[in-house]
């Protein structure tokens, strides 16, 4: 069954394209550090040892550039299969560590270069410095996410292996037919929110900073969180226990749509959908494609960071 993906496994200066595509999920997520894709191709029966980089492709254009999970590769009824599982080259943030303890001078640029260099990840240069505090275990992904929230009060997102802080230019807005919708709803996820924040002090008073949660107290939800100071936020206390109430909500009012086919949605792209859902920034993408067909779920989030309505 040949049709719109292919595959490129590479290792090394060596490549091979697969184009016999049986099943491919996509997945974007506006908090989370990479686009993950799986992927199932009839294969040419290749030795895929030493991958480097994997690439999809839709209709001729480039949609997916990451690292490999894993390759699996089987016969069966005679056939040979890969399997793969990726995610993007950004995915490097969540597994890579600053050394513990306060840096200062830094800026976006340093924090992305100055320590270690990843192959195949930018970022938007936001101007502001300061300092970063790097708790034992945090990834470098946590402190661009502490240091891009105190530069502009946005958590950031992953546009086409860029970190960025701000809308990228020249959007897609996606505003699918009735004809082509196979299924439009709202979606409520309680599960992580807080309903109060209780913060310790320099001495080690707790209860010295507090922030409640009225989301949370109107849903009779009772979540109490004690925590030591946020050093990252030692001259703003207060904005570490408002950082922490925004990211506790994230995604739990959504309204999605899932039409038919892809248009290589990406994070702050916009999606509309006549009166049920207005203008707004997509915040999470869902591709999928099998025997049935391609399909692809948008959701618009209104939570701490985004706003129904917000992208008009």
């Amino acid at each position: 069954m040949i049709n719109k993906f292919m595959l490129r496994i590479q290792s090394g200066e060596s490549y091979v394209f697969e184009a016999q595509c049986l099943a491919v999920t996509l997945e974007r997520e506006a908090y989370t550090p990479y686009t993950q894709v799986t992927a199932t191709f009839l294969s040419q029966g290749e030795d895929y040892g030493n991958v480097t980089s994997v690439q999809l492709y839709y209709r001729n254009a480039r949609i997916f550039l990451g690292l490999v999970d894993s390759v699996r590769q089987y016969r069966r009824d005679g056939k040979c299969f890969v399997r793969v599982r990726s995610k993007s080259f950004t995915s490097v943030l969540a597994q890579n560590e600053f050394v513990p303890g306060l840096h200062f001078d830094m800026t976006m640029a340093r924090i992305m270069t100055g320590f270690y260099t990843f192959p195949n990840v930018y970022y938007e240069d936001y101007a502001g410095s300061g300092y970063i505090f790097v708790k034992d275990g945090s990834s470098v992904w946590d402190s661009v996410v502490n240091f891009g929230y105190k530069l502009s009060g946005k958590y950031p997102y992953i546009h086409m292996n860029t970190v960025r802080l701000t809308p990228h230019e020249n959007p897609k807005v996606i505003s699918p037919d009735s004809g082509s919708v196979l299924e439009y709803g709202t979606a409520h996820d309680m599960t992580r929110i807080v309903s109060m924040y209780h913060m310790a002090d320099l001495n080690d008073n707790y209860d010295a900073y507090r922030l409640e949660n009225m989301a949370a107290t109107a849903a009779e939800i009772v979540r109490h969180k004690q925590i030591l100071l946020d050093r990252q936020y030692l001259s703003e206390p207060e904005q570490a226990l408002e950082f922490r109430n925004r990211f506790s909500q994230r995604g739990y009012r959504a309204r999605y749509v899932e039409y038919s086919g892809f248009a290589n949605e990406e994070i702050c792209d916009r999606v509309s959908f006549g009166e049920f859902l207005p203008e707004s920034y997509i915040c999470r993408v869902r591709m999928t494609f099998s025997g049935s067909g391609v399909r692809t779920r948008l959701w618009a989030y209104d939570d701490g960071f985004y706003r129904i309505g917000q992208a008009q």
